[in-house]
């Protein structure tokens, strides 16, 4: 339809109205058309078009056409346009209404912060309900106690750029303080921020931008700027940091939030969030669970106003001598049900309507069947709008598709406009009470939802239309540098429906996400990309495919990462495109090692000889890695290490530092899955040092978690571990799992607190060991992560299996070996064949583990399967298998094949590490068993010292009990029985503090019951023995002394008394003062008293008979 078409229709259709209408709506018309030609006058000049960056001349401007488009539709549709109106009142509650228990929960969080301990404030509520209200009322609580204030806001059409709301942030405190200040403030990480936001250089017109190295260490490197600038400024003063509405944030800056917590807990600084109920992504709701578990979060949850209260709010705005009656005020309850924006615009609408207004000094309603109430907030919205001018309502419209906050220039740029008639518009908006100044270059919706209303009553063309308009601002304001607006113009293009600029824009953004280490917002940005190259009819490129898939594997999203990488395959082997046909190939072996070894197996063999090929050392060297990678988790470590040390030599000849650490890592891998913990150790030790030096973030949470295990843990229980000086520190607070939340790895995290909750097990640290496991295998769960469930799955059975719960560990490593069958990967089958034996053998069915042990050995190569006990080439998988048999031989009673078995193993585990005198414990235990049986007590006895100094070494508490009871039935075959029953008690004593730390009361139980069963109870104590032990030790008669003493009687009276010597009464006293540790006869006294060791006053005074 042409312009003139359209025209004529539009003035064809007001005419009719014109015809049908009365003589009052033909005078209203004619005053609407009056005012639209003083809008034309108004607009005058806008038409004049203005060249752009690339010469064209710009169509007529926005406010122009959309004023015209508004003023022929409003006489059309019959509407008539009042004068311009404004809300010569400001309806906005002035004070916080029925918010009582939450301000308190402020104040006490506010003197918590104030007193050095950090915390995070959530306020959660639906829209309109008055978060923001109660966020600005803490931040005034603060202010007046000292506080810095700084805040951000999160939009829901910036949800897919990374650290939007630290923009955000940074923007608004630039333009609130001086120049001066904003240097001060920010120099900490001031390099970092111009580096991440090119367009804050103006603000930091003096910081050199940080170098960008990779995105996880650039990512890291800002997480720690920020945390120190923090960290000073709290130095000086408390801080309070908000952002709001985080439902709409990138995950980038919710990692951020995370990592300010828990870096600042120990500060005065508190974060304030808001969330609207139900909404929000994933990584929302994991980061709350890690606040919530880390103790840092609060919830504030913001309920509707209840009906006292919307009346209290009406006497607020209106004041007390308002005559609006209660009636009204329960009307208004209803219709708003309580939510204080929709209360707000509801008064606004019936003031612009006339039916309330101040009457006789004070504020009156219409009678209520008269009062024409709003029924939505929109239509509230829509009301108000209506009475605006139409170059206003039409700037409200443009405003509403540029976002939630908009930029004067911007609205400039659209409108072609000059200051003075731009800042008039504005103002009528603000008088409406629609839009506030946050600044003097930045303006905003006085709330999300009424810039939501005004969107949505927008006709799709008339959306289309301005986001086109928007987009082409963009560009003639940043031509010089568009990578700032990068994000912006890839949603404007894309709801402009622009879909060739649309699909270029998004896969730019995508690329900046990634840099930033942000591989959800890229997912978003590729997702578009991919959707618009659709629409405009292109082809998707391999690279898009590729760097998507590489950002669907980090988040875990497997069969979106395979069918990405499946296609870009299938794309370069059809264009013949050899790296990229590489590149999927590589990209599929190392997605597929987590469900399906073979075919992992085939995918790195293929892109092995592919590298070859094509003769690139880096492609080469990176194949080979992959290829003696799938052999080491074959259990095959000897063949994968040569391809490993061919891989170091190239990357060391190209100079490669980050190819020789990860080579590094690998080498340590095989050499731990070889059963040499040594060698690895000092391998991890090594690709730790490397990682850091290159600052691999993923490469070194890695590497610490595995450094965790070679130094011992259940997984190397079968053989010599070696500990590394870097352990306890990672144990303690492991820094490999913060690593992996920051670069937001949750594949590393379930593997990471596999490892560490191994660890911790071993050492009898249950109540951090069992969550540990929960966690891991929750993740593990969610992301479908097969090994990462196996590993979970055996953690748990091994510690259900120390805590003497056979059938419990029976469960999960019936699962884990399942899994491992799965999965293919002969070391996991190994790893969960062993444990699962030994639960069966407790279990009394020897039968079946016999059986599970035979198949285990016999998986991969024929020859391995002969390996004897004492050959040093045994994996760790196969010294596991060795120690089973040792033990299904001690259940059958078979005392010589035990020894023939465990001699073998420590004989070889000696010969390979001769200086080691960690040993392995489990196996010396076995010995001692054996030896007992053998009634060998001897051998048995100095047995048992090496294990106990092994346990002692490796701090594996969970042996000692063990040892201690071993000990106990030695003595007990010796028929020593005091020493016995020592021996048992003290197993007794170790094993019930080890018990306390079990965080489950049902798995306790089990243990307690286990433990009445494995060690022999001792004989019932007689009541002067529970006498005794109540009263400090004491014997009947020095009780008898004490209690003379504390009646004041002296030695000689007492010795009368009791009939004994004065010289034994002594003796009496100087022992019960040893044995309480006391050093005077008051002491005595008291403790007789509060012991109740005196009769009652009235017994003593009663009258004798």
């Amino acid at each position: 339809m042409s312009c003139r078409t359209r025209r004529s229709f539009a003035e064809s259709g007001a005419a009719a109205v014109w015809a049908c209408a009365g003589a009052a709506a033909r005078a209203q018309l004619t005053e609407a058309r009056v005012s639209a030609r003083r809008t034309a006058a108004l607009m005058k000049g806008f038409s004049e078009g203005k060249p752009d960056c690339t010469g064209a001349r710009v169509q007529t401007s926005t406010i122009r056409r959309a004023a015209r488009h508004a003023a022929v539709i409003d006489a059309a549709r019959g509407h008539v346009q009042p004068p311009p109106m404004q809300i010569r009142h400001d309806v906005v509650c002035p004070t916080l209404i029925g918010r009582d228990p939450e301000v308190g929960t402020v104040r006490t969080l506010i003197e918590r912060a104030r007193e050095g301990r950090g915390q995070v404030a959530l306020i959660v509520g639906d829209a309109g309900v008055g978060k923001s209200r109660l966020l600005r009322a803490m931040m005034e609580e603060a202010r007046t106690q000292g506080f810095l204030l700084m805040r951000g806001q999160s939009f829901e059409a910036d949800a897919s750029i990374p650290y939007a709301p630290l923009l955000d942030l940074v923007r608004l405190f630039s333009e609130s303080a001086s120049p001066a200040v904003v240097a001060h403030v920010l120099a900490p990480a001031a390099a970092e921020l111009a580096a991440v936001f090119p367009e804050l250089r103006p603000v930091l017109p003096d910081v050199v931008p940080s170098a960008p190295s990779d995105p996880d260490s650039d990512k890291r490197r800002l997480f720690h700027a920020l945390a120190r600038t923090v960290s000073a400024l709290a130095q000086t003063q408390p801080v309070f940091i908000a952002f709001e509405d985080v439902h709409w944030s990138d995950d980038a800056t919710l990692d951020l939030v995370f990592h300010l917590a828990r870096s600042q807990a120990s500060q005065p600084v508190i974060i304030g969030l808001t969330r609207r109920t139900d909404e929000g992504t994933p990584r929302l709701e994991q980061l709350i669970s890690e606040l919530e578990r880390a103790r840092l979060l609060t919830e504030l949850p913001v309920r509707a106003l209840g009906r006292d209260d919307v009346r209290a709010m009406l006497a607020a705005i209106f004041g007390p001598a308002a005559s609006l009656g209660d009636d009204f005020a329960s009307l208004l309850h209803n219709l708003t049900e309580g939510n204080p924006f929709f209360v707000e615009e509801t008064l606004k609408a019936l003031i612009v309507a006339g039916d309330l207004a101040p009457r006789d000094g004070a504020w009156r309603s219409l009678s209520l069947e008269r009062v024409r109430v709003p029924r939505t907030a929109a239509e509230a919205v829509r009301r108000r709008l209506a009475t605006l001018t139409v170059p206003a309502r039409a700037l409200a419209s443009t405003a509403a598709v540029a976002g939630r906050r908009f930029d004067f220039a911007l609205l400039q740029a659209l409108t072609q406009s000059d200051e003075r008639e731009l800042l008039a518009l504005v103002k009528e908006l603000i008088a409406a009470q629609l839009v506030v100044e946050e600044s003097a270059e930045r303006f905003a919706f006085r709330h999300a939802l009424t810039r939501e209303a005004i969107y949505a009553d927008l006709l799709a063309r008339e959306r289309l239309a301005l986001h086109r308009d928007v987009a082409a601002a963009l560009e003639r304001t940043h031509a010089a540098q568009l990578d700032p607006v990068v994000e912006a113009l890839a949603y404007h293009a894309w709801e402009a429906g622009e879909w060739e600029r649309a699909a270029r824009y998004s896969a730019r953004a995508a690329q900046h996400a990634m840099s930033l280490s942000a591989p959800r917002e890229a997912v978003a940005h590729l997702d578009r990309a991919f959707q618009a190259s659709e629409r405009a009819g292109t082809p998707v490129g391999v690279e898009l495919r590729l760097a998507r898939g590489w950002a669907n594997e980090t988040l875990a999203e497997f069969e979106r990462a395979n069918e990405d990488f499946t296609t870009a395959l299938q794309q370069a082997r059809q264009i013949g495109d050899q790296r990229c046909a590489w590149e999927a190939l590589h990209a599929l072996g190392l997605l597929w090692a987590a469900r399906d070894y073979a075919r992992a197996g085939e995918y790195r063999r293929e892109a092995l000889a592919l590298a070859r090929a094509i003769g690139d050392g880096s492609l080469l060297a990176r194949s080979l890695n992959r290829v003696g990678n799938w052999h080491v988790n074959l259990d095959e470590p000897q063949a994968g290490l040569p391809h490993h040390e061919e891989a170091l030599v190239i990357f060391e000849r190209l100079g490669d530092r980050r190819g020789v650490s990860e080579t590094v890592d690998l080498i340590a891998m095989a050499h731990h899955i070889g059963g040499d913990q040594q060698a690895a150790t000092k391998s991890f030790e090594r690709s730790v040092a490397l990682f850091s030096a290159v600052d691999d973030r993923r490469g070194l949470a890695n590497a610490l978690g595995l450094l965790a295990l070679a130094s011992g843990s259940f997984h190397v229980a079968a053989t010599t571990p070696f500990m590394s000086a870097a352990v306890p520190d990672e144990l303690r607070a492991p820094q490999s799992l913060r690593l992996a939340r920051e670069i937001g790895w949750r594949a590393g995290e379930s593997f990471l607190r596999y490892t560490i909750g191994d660890a911790l097990g071993w050492r009898g640290e249950y109540d951090r060991a069992f969550p540990m496991a929960h966690e891991a295998l929750e993740i593990a769960e969610q992301l479908g992560h097969l090994q990462w469930t196996a590993a979970a799955r055996r953690l748990l059975g091994e510690l259900m299996l120390d805590l003497l719960a056979p059938e419990l560990a029976r469960e999960q490593l019936e699962a884990a070996h399942e899994i491992a069958q799965r999965l293919g990967s002969r070391v996991w089958m190994r790893w969960t064949a062993a444990r699962l034996a030994v639960a069966r053998i407790r279990l009394g069915d020897s039968a079946g583990a016999a059986a599970l042990l035979d198949d285990a050995a016999q998986l991969g190569d024929a020859r391995r399967s002969q390996a004897s006990a004492d050959a040093y080439s045994l994996t760790l998988g196969e010294r596991h298998l060795w120690m089973a048999r040792a033990e299904l031989a001690l259940a059958d009673g078979r005392a010589e094949d035990v020894l023939t078995i465990v001699d073998a193993r420590l004989t070889a585990e000696r010969a390979s590490e001769p200086d080691s005198r960690l040993g392995v414990p489990r196996l010396t235990l076995l010995r001692v068993d054996a030896l007992v049986a053998l009634e060998r007590f001897d051998d048995a006895a100095a047995a048992l010292e090496r294990a106990r100094e092994q346990a002692t070494r490796q701090g594996a508490h969970p042996i000692l009990w063990r040892v201690d009871a071993a000990e106990g039935h030695l003595h007990r075959a010796r028929r020593e029985r005091l020493e016995a029953r020592r021996c048992f008690d003290s197993a007794l004593a170790v094993a019930r503090e080890l018990a306390g730390a079990v965080p489950d009361e049902d798995l306790r139980a089990r243990f307690e019951e286990g433990l009445a069963e494995a060690i022999p109870a001792g004989p019932a104590p007689s009541a002067a023995r529970l006498a005794k032990e109540e009263f400090g030790g004491l014997t009947r008669r020095e009780r008898d002394v004490v209690r003379l003493v504390a009646q004041g009687k002296a030695n000689k009276v007492i010795a009368h008394d009791l009939g004994i010597s004065e010289r034994t009464v002594e003796g009496y006293v100087t022992s019960a003062l040893a044995k309480l540790g006391f050093d005077s006869r008051t002491q005595l006294a008291t403790w007789a008293v509060s012991r109740g060791l005196l009769p009652k006053i009235s017994e003593r005074t009663r009258p004798r008979d």
